[in-house]
Order: structure tokens, then sequence, then C-alpha cells
């Protein structure tokens, strides 16, 4: 065989591998569970920026909204609290003029079991609060959050401050 030849052989052999082992490579990652748990996590820290963000948001003005969006943002034992406190928390913020914003500083999501619906994540809020028309106080709020998924949406099952 002409060396010729014999070179066009080896990189016809070498480009049918290197087709085959990327075409497996493909195949292997669009049937991993892994896309799958990328796509939880990522639908986890966007609920975690909008229910966290809702949870610590108050506005005496329009508190029963408030408060609403609280229990709507929770499921479980710890959405059956809010419901059973939600004229006690109205009442509060009504009467203590509060105003409380928040916005989610860093979020990271430390388990996640796609099957049972679960996930915990640790969170950084930022929270200004203020009561009876004064200036707004900041605090930093760290925070480990349950989710669970309801249906389609992932709620928050139940939090817990991290001193």
């Amino acid at each position: 065989m002409a060396p010729l030849t014999r070179a066009l052989v080896v990189a016809a052999v070498l480009a049918v591998l290197a087709a085959g082992g990327t075409g497996f490579s493909w195949w292997r990652s669009a049937h991993d569970d892994a896309q799958a748990r990328g796509r939880e996590r990522d639908a986890v820290l966007a609920a975690a920026n909008a229910e966290l963000v809702a949870l610590n948001t108050m506005n005496y003005h329009t508190a029963a909204q408030d408060v609403d969006r609280w229990i709507a943002a929770t499921t479980g034992q710890y959405g059956k609290d809010l419901s059973g406190d939600r004229k006690l928390q109205v009442d509060r913020a009504t009467s203590t003029k509060t105003v409380s914003t928040a916005s989610l500083v860093q979020a990271a999501v430390t388990q996640l079991d796609v099957g049972a619906g679960t996930a915990r994540l640790m969170a950084v809020l930022d929270v200004r609060v203020s009561t009876g028309d004064g200036a707004p106080a900041p605090k930093l709020n760290r925070l480990t959050v349950d989710f669970v998924r309801d249906g389609d949406a992932w709620k928050v099952g139940g939090v817990q401050a991290i001193a």
C-alpha cells in the first residue's frame, strides 16, 4: 500500500472514531438526568427570588394583600400557620405602620430531591423595615429555606434563620 493511501485510511479511521465518540457523548448527555436536575435547581432558585421577597415585603397600606401573597408563596404546615395568623399579621402591620422591602442578595441550593419534590437552600436577603413612618433600618437575613413542589410550582415549606 502506498504511503499516501495508508495515511488517508488512517485519517478516515480516526475521523470515524472521533465522530462516533462525539455522537456517543452527545447521546449520553442528552439522556443524563443532570440536565433535568439543573432545570429543577434553576426553578427552585427562581422561586426563591420571588417567594422570599414576597414573604419579606409588607406595606401597612396593602397589608391584607401582602399577607395573602405570603400565604400564596407557602405550602404545608408553614402555609397553614400563616393562614391562621392572617388577621393578626394584618392588624400588627397596620397598627405599627410597618413598611418592609426585601431583595435577594444570594441563594444556593444545598439539597435537591427531584423525585420527592423537595429542596433546601441557603439565602441571604437584604431587608429594610420601617415602622411608624420612621427611616428604614437595613438588615441582612441569613436563612435556610425548605421548598416543596406544589403542582408545577416550588413553594416555601419552612424557613429557619441562621445565627
